[in-house]
């Protein structure tokens, strides 16, 4: 029953590749039936997915590559991660000499694993293809720039990583840094004119006890960023914010730090580390919950 579960899912799989054109532009490579489990099969797929390309000629035709680069990426989510790397060096180190091929392959990578457009996010890989623009001695020192923020930002928005310096401009014009605010904890919140419920998580943040207790008492800083254009009805809508609270806008944040998904509430500790992120209102509350009861325990 597992087997035929499993063939299931990765007859689906395959029936989805290839969906925007008639044929591909090369033989794909299938799996044998030896193979059980689905990331077996994507495994040996990822592996070889580039063996029957005559990748001159496919790298010469741009839609042609990108079309067969969204396919290959599909196969990476079931795919094992040790797979996806070593198939991702292979494809890559062919061209450590070619600027132009390589740089193409990196653009595909950006758009398809981490674009606003790309179908999923899958950073690590997209760090891979990025270590290959960036060691290749052929290409521009601006092109190398592109990625290399790309990098440097990606790495800033970790768990565990400590946060890029940033500055943003509050409603008075006043220019502040992230890194000048004081507290134990600080909360991030990032949004942008799109959001449609960040009213309402304005609100639960303004109207929880323990956001408000720990605010007050200087252990909880929150620095509320907007990314749109700072015009009048923004500035009305963070007169009502608690006076403990820092409000600003920055059209340049995700230069340093992940917004991809708006909104984003980052939590960091007073060296500027992050603890959590990708919370959304309800754990941001948790959070300050858990550590107002700590705070009471101690006293």
């Amino acid at each position: 029953m597992k087997k035929i579960f499993i063939a299931i899912i990765f007859a689906a799989l395959f029936s989805s590749v290839g969906r925007s054109q008639t044929k591909t532009h090369f033989e794909y490579p299938t799996a044998p039936d030896s193979l059980a489990t689905l990331q077996e099969k994507t495994s040996y797929i990822v592996l070889r997915f580039w063996d029957k390309a005559d990748m001159k000629k496919l790298l010469n035709d741009t839609l042609a590559f990108n079309e067969a680069f969204a396919d290959y990426v599909s196969f990476i989510p079931y795919a094992s991660a040790d797979s996806v790397k070593k198939s991702i060096i292979n494809l890559t180190s062919r061209y450590k000499n070619d600027a132009k091929s390589t740089l193409k392959i990196v653009k595909a990578a950006e758009k398809n694993l981490f674009s606003a457009e790309a179908p999923f996010w899958a950073d690590e890989q997209y760090m891979l293809f990025t270590k290959a623009a960036l060691s290749n001695k052929k290409i521009s020192a601006k092109d190398k720039t592109h990625y290399l923020n790309h990098v440097k930002m990606l790495n800033g928005s970790q768990v565990g990583s400590t946060a890029l310096p940033m500055t943003y401009t509050t409603r008075h014009g006043a220019v502040h840094q992230l890194y000048d605010q004081p507290g134990e904890f600080t909360l991030l919140y990032i949004h942008g004119p799109e959001c449609k419920d960040c009213d309402m998580i304005s609100l639960r943040l303004e109207t929880d006890f323990a956001v408000n207790s720990l605010s007050k008492n200087g252990t909880l800083k929150i620095v509320d960023i907007y990314t749109g254009t700072p015009d009048e009805n923004w500035k009305k809508s963070v007169e009502k914010y608690p006076y403990e609270w820092e409000a600003g806008t920055s059209d340049d944040i995700g230069e340093y730090i992940d917004v991809r998904n708006l909104p984003a509430m980052y939590l960091l500790d007073k060296d500027r580390k992050i603890i959590l992120r990708d919370m959304n209102i309800n754990q941001a509350l948790s959070m300050a919950s858990a550590i107002y009861k700590q705070q009471q325990k101690q006293q």
